[in-house]
């Protein structure tokens, strides 16, 4: 059983600073972290730190940044065999800023990751016949995400996929999953309404097996086959830095959903997975093992 995953690798450059500056405003920042990221590194990070097996499909530049990376998946046991060089493109960078309060604003520069073609994933078709599960997010090319879909549903593969950073384009229809994982922010987006719980009912016409809502610190919202909305608190924690955290609660919950753990219990995993993440500086850093999350629990 395992988890493939198709998305980006990104390198964080993260700047804290008392506050996050307003439009023509120049801040002084107290400190800085050079860091490896990238929602889908990020997220195959956190679901092998869960206890998943991980295949990973990706794009990285053909510079010391991208060798770095491929490095850095196989460190945490995860391939390289399927990340792919691009001569032209820069490893994806990201430029991070993060106040006193734990929030962040963050600019992206997707360089080689928007290099990643539907045809790079046919030539790794064997992982999708190897894997159980498939998550995806937003910071690769919306048309290689539709193939993966696709490809996915050949495979009987349960599909998850965090449509973060949010893109317009997105909707059910065309990206067919099975579990959709929004924070409000995004929720609000796909739905048109910032009431929770009307999105819920709202995206529940799409015929999703489960959508989840994360909500920071207030309540985890859900809703499975039953049609009834369930809450999990997440753990209450100082927050440092929220970033990747979002990435921390996906991929604890795909591990967890890959063994088969009643759905409440994966989301109280995954919602643990995530505040444990938002106590320490950095992504993947601050992404907790399973063995973290299970002595916090």
């Amino acid at each position: 059983m395992s988890v493939l995953v198709i998305g980006s690798l990104i390198v964080d450059n993260t700047l804290y600073v008392e506050k996050i500056p307003k439009k023509g405003e120049t801040t002084i920042a107290k400190s800085s972290l050079n860091s490896l990221g990238g929602k889908g590194a990020n997220q195959a990070i956190a679901a092998r730190l869960a206890g998943a097996q991980v295949n990973f499909i990706g794009c990285v530049g053909d510079d010391s940044e991208g060798n770095l990376y491929k490095d850095h998946l196989e460190d945490y046991g995860i391939s390289s065999s399927a990340i792919i060089t691009k001569n032209q493109e820069p490893t994806g960078s990201a430029f991070i800023s993060v106040d006193d309060k734990g929030e962040n604003s963050i600019v992206v520069n997707p360089g080689a990751n928007h290099a990643l073609r539907p045809d790079h994933l046919d030539k790794h078709i064997n992982l999708f016949r190897q894997s159980d599960v498939i998550l995806l997010q937003l910071e690769i090319p919306m048309e290689t995400i539709t193939h993966a879909c696709h490809l996915a549903r050949a495979n009987d593969l349960s599909i998850l996929i965090n449509p973060s950073p949010w893109n317009s384009a997105f909707n059910t229809e065309q990206f067919p999953c099975d579990v959709l994982i929004l924070n409000e922010i995004e929720a609000a987006q796909i739905s048109g309404t910032s009431n929770m719980s009307e999105s819920l009912e709202s995206l529940r016409k799409s015929g999703l097996e489960m959508i989840i809502i994360t909500q920071g610190s207030e309540p985890t919202l859900f809703m499975s086959g039953s049609g009834k909305i369930m809450k999990s608190m997440p753990p209450s924690v100082k927050a440092t830095d929220t970033v990747g955290a979002g990435d921390a609660f996906t991929g604890a919950l795909a591990a967890s959903l890959l063994e088969r753990t009643p759905v409440p219990e994966a989301i109280h995993f995954a919602n643990t997975a995530g505040a444990i993440a938002v106590t320490k500086s950095g992504a993947q850093g601050a992404t907790p093992t399973r063995k973290e999350i299970e002595s916090f629990l």
